[in-house]
């Protein structure tokens, strides 16, 4: 199986050596915590690019590019999620509630997640304040239910327990390490509640660090198959590319 990492940040309003710079580290802290391929995505930034993650990173195998836009700028936002889809090969979509004060239950992510579902795109969903709680993602994730949703931080700290319930609610709701990684208890509690199959590794770099991510769910002793399946299986299968 693959080893995967779906989600690491890219400062797409740097300047172009910038980027290429950053860019560089990201994958050098991959291969330090021996992960071949990272969905990249733009900081959620008031204007992040989407052009500019495409320039500096789609030439690199390694990269899945992930997109994401400010959706506060109306139509010209999902113009752009459709332009990185059609044009620019990007395989999911990142949606940021507590940036871009985005509503679960509201119009506006509603209509991401239709186009989402038109364009074919994996959703990764922020959750851990109130507006991105986990039981909000659920109550999406169910009018959406042939669309992939990565519930990133798996609800941490607080609302673990109602992540967890949330997957176990929707098939299409996976639960996402990043931060939670560092108390791999609290992943351990996802994995016993609804199997490894579930479960899906992010680092958040680069805020957080890969190798020591990656480190902390190695040491906690999953065992080999669920590590593997966690550490990039499932979201190989989800993207289609097992």
């Amino acid at each position: 199986m693959p080893t995967m990492d779906f989600e690491v940040y890219l400062n797409t309003n740097a300047p172009t050596a910038e980027r290429a710079t950053a860019f560089a580290e990201l994958l050098a802290n991959e291969d330090a915590a021996g992960i071949e391929y990272a969905v990249v995505m733009p900081m959620p930034t008031l204007k992040p690019s989407n052009a500019a993650l495409y320039e500096t990173a789609h030439a690199e195998r390694r990269a899945i590019l992930c997109c994401q836009v400010n959706p506060n700028d109306g139509p010209s936002a999902f113009d752009e999620i459709r332009q990185s889809a059609t044009e620019w090969g990007m395989r999911v979509l990142k949606i940021m509630p507590a940036i871009y004060q985005v509503h679960m239950t509201g119009r506006v992510a509603f209509e991401l997640m239709q186009l989402a579902r038109e364009l074919g795109l994996v959703v990764n969903i922020h959750s851990g304040s109130e507006i991105s709680h986990p039981l909000g993602i659920g109550a999406l994730a169910r009018r959406f239910p042939d669309v992939p949703v990565l519930m990133d931080h798996m609800g941490y700290r607080e609302w673990v327990g109602d992540a967890i319930e949330v997957a176990r609610d929707n098939p299409n709701v996976y639960l996402g390490t990043t931060i939670a990684a560092f108390e791999p208890v609290s992943v351990a509690r996802a994995v016993d509640a609804l199997g490894p199959e579930r479960v899906v590794y992010g680092s958040n770099w680069p805020n957080l660090y890969s190798d020591l991510a990656v480190q902390a769910l190695r040491r906690y002793g999953f065992g080999a198959k669920a590590e593997a399946l966690i550490l990039g299986g499932n979201l190989a299968r989800i993207l289609g590319l097992d």
